[in-house]
């Protein structure tokens, strides 16, 4: 769920796992201490465990405060086998329902008498964002956006990240690999890629992600090179933001954000995402990484040298504050004698980078972006 908030007159963006359908909708005014509201009744739907998180013990029901633009709260609650949404307003206000695709609704709510206010996102906006493209960059008046994408260089400076076994430095394969990536993006969708780090040099986990939300980049790829306790782990997995998956994901997860103790603790700050649809662009986007790079490894190398550990989920602390679909790729183990020495060669890093370019570039064409 998304509020947008203008001029006596509000937006509201819900989003689903799945069909969204078409809700009974009514306004009606205030009325004794009931506040006016909007409400829309769903048939089929029930509140994602994110959104549970929003319930009030005060109030006695799931409440999202608001409190902008005449604009209350946005309240919810089970009914039966129905959902009810309710947006509460100081002022009644005329719904208009538009559906933005098949697991998307938009709901305008206006003041009567009252000219929509142009300063809101337009429908199809939304439409495009919903779909993976940024918000900010697809309201200018360009007719096809320049894609935008930060690859990030995991570590660099005084946290050398991972060692491997004869001695590399995770921070120095994660820089080699990033710019065989930002290469192989340009080359293949002509694209503007930026890097976080060119160098050896240390970026704190929350500039990483200031810098791809200040240039509001449409994608956001963090490189890396993993470790185990054990020797004989090895393999590839890709990673995007939610709870961890497993013990390895939480393992990983935790080294991976050792450093953030600098700037801060990680706290519970991935409910915004998941509300918003960027965690499921997220995991699209890391399916989409993991096949191509293991099916291109697996070309060069054969299956027996390729482990496919797949998509993972955990909180990483580089991705907890960015504002785009966002993903962090691990190539191999540095601590496994045979994925270090891969790692390491020309060939591995090449094949990475163009099937880290390919999938970004379908996951781009699939929603027409």
């Amino acid at each position: 769920m998304r509020v947008f908030v203008g001029k006596e007159h509000a937006q509201v963006l819900l989003i689903t796992g799945d069909s969204i359908g078409q809700p009974e909708a009514r306004s009606v005014a205030a009325v004794g201490k009931a506040p006016a509201r909007a409400s829309l009744l769903f048939a089929g739907l029930v509140l994602s465990d994110e959104l549970k998180g929003a319930y009030s013990e005060q109030e006695g029901r799931y409440l999202i405060p608001i409190e902008r633009g005449g604009v209350d709260a946005v309240a919810m609650a089970v009914v039966g086998s129905q959902l009810q949404i309710s947006i509460e307003t100081l002022r009644a206000r005329e719904i208009s329902l538009t559906t933005l695709s098949e697991r998307a609704l938009l709901v305008d709510l206006v003041v009567p008498g009252v000219e929509k206010d142009a300063s809101l996102p337009r429908p199809e906006m939304l439409a495009r964002w919903i779909a993976g493209a940024s918000l900010q960059r697809t309201s200018k008046k360009i007719s096809q956006p320049r894609r935008l994408i930060v690859v990030d260089p995991g570590h660099g400076g005084k946290d050398s990240g991972a060692l491997g076994v004869s001695g590399t430095h995770e921070a120095d394969i994660a820089l080699v690999l990033a710019k065989r990536v930002k290469k192989e993006l340009e080359r293949r969708l002509d694209a503007d890629v930026v890097l976080t780090r060119e160098d050896d040099r240390f970026v704190s986990l929350t500039d990483r992600a200031a810098i791809a939300n200040a240039l509001d980049a449409d994608l956001f790829v963090s490189i890396h090179a993993n470790a185990a306790p054990a020797p004989t782990v090895w393999g590839i997995e890709t990673y995007y933001l939610d709870g961890a998956s497993d013990k390895g994901a939480a393992r990983v997860a935790a080294r991976e954000n050792a450093v953030a103790a600098v700037n801060g603790p990680v706290d519970g700050i991935v409910t915004d995402l998941l509300v918003s649809g960027t965690n499921r662009l997220s995991r699209e986007l890391a399916t989409g990484i993991q096949a191509e790079v293991v099916a291109g490894l697996t070309d060069v190398y054969g299956p027996n040298q390729i482990r496919d550990l797949g998509v993972k989920a955990a909180v990483f602390a580089v991705l907890v504050s960015t504002r785009m679909p966002s993903v962090l790729f691990e190539a191999a183990f540095l601590t496994h004698p045979e994925d270090e020495m891969r790692v390491r060669h020309p060939v591995y890093q090449r094949t990475v980078a163009v099937a880290i370019s390919d999938a970004v570039a379908g996951w781009f064409d699939s929603r027409g972006l």
